[in-house]
């Protein structure tokens, strides 16, 4: 009887590991900024300042607060980035933490550009750039040299889009 039990158990154990592994907690929703303080900051403990919690967390759910200052485009601009910097993080999020805080604040930021750019950034209407560094804080653009770093790389991939879409 007991084997049964402790049979049944195991099974309803393994379940429910099996269950918790399809929704894994460091997996981006979009639409969620849970991801920065769920699982970065869960890992790595870098504080208020530090890049999960600091930046990540803080312009995501900047952005979900203000959408309303983006067209229609600009909100499906603002999920699609928001999925794919939180999907580029994921393997700091769910690989050794040996990586540091600041480590990751460079990762991070070096991940902006291209989602920025392949989300669609470069085709938004005029009004969508302005509610983007309305929202961010223009201030935020060259507050660290990483931020700065990035600003400009997502301009530089507009301008490559832009260059290559005259010529067509």
């Amino acid at each position: 009887m007991r084997l049964v039990v402790v049979t049944q158990i195991l099974t309803l154990l393994s379940a429910g590991a099996m269950a918790g592994s399809v929704a894994a907690p460091c997996t981006p929703v979009r639409g969620s900024c849970a991801f920065y303080t769920d699982c970065l900051e869960a890992n790595y403990h870098c504080g208020e300042e530090g890049y999960p919690l600091g930046y990540g967390n803080k312009y995501c759910n900047k952005f979900s607060d203000e959408q309303e200052k983006l067209s229609a485009e600009g909100k499906d601009w603002m999920l699609d980035t928001m999925v794919c910097l939180q999907t580029a993080l994921v393997p700091y999020a769910t690989g050794n933490t040996s990586t540091t805080c600041d480590e990751l604040e460079h990762a991070a930021f070096a991940t902006h550009p291209a989602c920025y750019v392949d989300s669609g950034f470069c085709e938004l209407p005029p009004t969508d750039w302005v509610a983007v560094v309305d929202i961010v804080g223009l201030k935020t653009l060259f507050e660290s040299w990483d931020a700065f770093l990035a600003s400009l790389e997502a301009a530089e991939g507009c301008l490559e889009a832009w260059t290559y879409l005259s010529t067509i």
